[in-house]
């Protein structure tokens, strides 16, 4: 809103200011005419900003795929006893 403001006056500016004077009354004008503008209520967006997916160049792994891999030996630990 304020823009369409500043937008509308610069015309009437540079036609009208010609000393520092004036670009001091102008600019208390302008002030004055954007802070008695009523700023309007949000309208409802139809598209709300999305939320990104992440995206790979794999596929992603399914179900399907588990337990799918190579057999693997079991893990066995043995204790040694220290020699004194």
């Amino acid at each position: 809103m304020s823009l369409r403001v500043i937008r509308r006056a610069i015309p009437e500016f540079q036609r009208q200011i010609t000393n520092q004077l004036d670009i001091n009354t102008y600019y208390s004008w302008l002030i004055a005419e954007i802070s008695n503008l009523e700023i309007p209520l949000r309208q409802h967006r139809s598209n709300p900003r999305v939320v990104k997916k992440a995206r790979s160049k794999f596929k992603s792994k399914k179900r399907s795929h588990q337990n799918n891999g190579s057999p693997r030996q079991q893990l066995s630990f043995q204790v040694f006893r220290r020699a004194s």
